[in-house]
């Protein structure tokens, strides 16, 4: 062999250049929907103090619409589904860093979300409403206000769940001068919210249907103070949301997902737990 052949070869090595047929390639990277396949379950986070989408029976079993929705999906691909109980404002984080596949809590589809997870096909579309007790609200000589602007006018204190679309509104609000930031009242849960609301420590609540129309519903059941509504607008589709590598099984949700919508069976479910 040459001086110089050897010398070629000898910096193609150290370059890197020179691939011997008996090194394996390296394996393609596996997806979330590989991971998933090969665990046999989705991690699902959820917060459950979303009625009807997803909350706690008296036995501490979680029940809902999403619920029911979501195993129903999971048992067509084959999968089972392992629920985590997350504040809702952390369901977000904890997809982002891959410790679920999943977070189901009637999560509204907004551009800001989209910039940091991926959205499913949605199976809702909801409108935003602000409640009252009636009391408070004939109290006030309130049927109806034009604009979330209005509360700041009124004076209301209005209450909200941490990392809703509903605070972030209001947040906006505040940040604009449009409302005093003593308007927004955020709390851990939209059950906090309900029970200060009752106390008579906040005088509204802004949330989106059906969390609204349930309360209204349980309120007239349990006979207690009626609830009405004195704000209302369109609002955002709802939908699962995923990790931004996620796109395969996104794609499977959401096939799967059209399919329950085709067979009119996503009907069946909203007018069963009344979403």
């Amino acid at each position: 062999m040459s001086a110089i052949l050897i010398v070629v070869l000898v910096v193609a090595f150290a370059a890197g250049l020179f691939v011997s047929p008996y090194i394996m390639p390296e394996e393609e990277p596996k997806t979330m929907w590989d991971i998933v396949q090969e665990r046999g379950e989705l991690i699902i986070g959820t917060d459950p103090y979303w009625p009807p989408y997803q909350y706690l029976d008296e036995d501490g079993n979680l029940i809902g619409f999403e619920v029911d929705l979501i195993e129903m999906i999971a048992d067509r691909l084959d999968l089972t589904v392992e629920w985590k109980t997350l504040s809702f404002d952390a369901i977000i984080p904890e997809v982002k860093a891959k410790s679920i596949d999943l977070g189901v809590s009637g999560f509204s589809v907004t551009p800001e979300r989209s910039e940091v997870i991926q959205y499913t096909m949605p199976h809702s579309v909801t409108e935003g409403q602000i409640i009252m007790l009636q009391s408070r609200a004939n109290e006030l000589d309130i049927t109806e206000i034009a604009s979330l602007k209005v509360l700041g006018d009124l004076g209301l204190e209005c209450g909200v769940e941490s990392g809703t679309t509903q605070e972030a509104e209001l947040d906006d609000l505040i940040l604009a001068g449009d409302i005093p930031s003593g308007t927004l009242k955020s709390y851990r849960t939209y059950a906090e919210a309900l029970t200060a609301m009752k106390g008579d420590i906040i005088d509204c609540i802004y949330a989106e249907t059906p969390v609204t129309s349930w309360w209204i519903l349980e309120a007239e059941d349990a006979g207690e103070e009626p609830l009405v509504v004195i704000y209302k607008r369109p609002y955002w589709p709802v939908a699962f949301l995923a990790h931004l590598d996620s796109d395969i099984l996104v794609s499977k949700i959401s096939g799967t997902l059209a399919e329950i919508i085709s067979e009119g069976t996503l009907d069946e479910l909203k007018a069963e737990w009344k979403s």
